[in-house]
């Protein structure tokens, strides 16, 4: 089952979220500030993490979840963050997408819009780590051929060439 770490002060949409996410299969995890939000990503697998912009209260300016998206690209580049905020800022939301931020929402949220976002995100995730899987298994495969034989120096690419090696 696939993970979205949901990382938001308020306990209504972290809720709402959960509800949301758990309905349609997927395994929600929550927390309410950025540091236990990276220590789960840090100590848990998870696919996607959705992250508000704005965890103290009356602070808008988005600088909290510029920083908590710095930290997690940082620490997992590959790793899919979606934005969610109440208080949007179309320059803030240019900047962290050109940044690698897979969406900017405004809250509250369209469900069918962040499904169909965090829906694609996972598959891509999903896909990511099934070619990763199989590269390792090759490179294991192509050691242990090398440990075993004497290839002479024969470079292939093609499993098939396995078999004819």
């Amino acid at each position: 089952m696939q993970t979205v770490l949901i990382i938001d002060d308020n306990d209504g949409v972290r809720t709402a979220l959960e509800v949301l996410f758990a309905i349609h299969d997927v395994r929600p995890l929550s927390t309410s500030s950025p540091d236990e939000g990276l220590a789960l990503l840090a100590s848990e697998s998870v696919d996607l993490v959705i992250q508000d912009m704005n965890f103290t209260e009356d602070t808008t300016s988005g600088d909290e979840g510029v920083a908590l998206f710095g930290r997690v690209r940082d620490g997992y580049p590959d790793m899919p963050v979606i934005l969610l905020t109440a208080w949007s800022n179309l320059e803030t939301a240019v900047e962290l997408v050109k940044a690698g931020a897979a969406d900017y929402l405004s809250k509250p949220w369209d469900d069918a819009k962040l499904l169909t976002t965090a829906g694609n995100l996972l598959q891509l995730a999903a896909a990511r780590r099934e070619k990763q899987a199989l590269s390792d298994s090759r490179r294991k495969s192509r050691e242990t051929l090398a440990e075993k034989y004497d290839l002479c120096g024969i470079v292939y690419e093609s499993d098939a060439m396995h078999y004819v090696v």
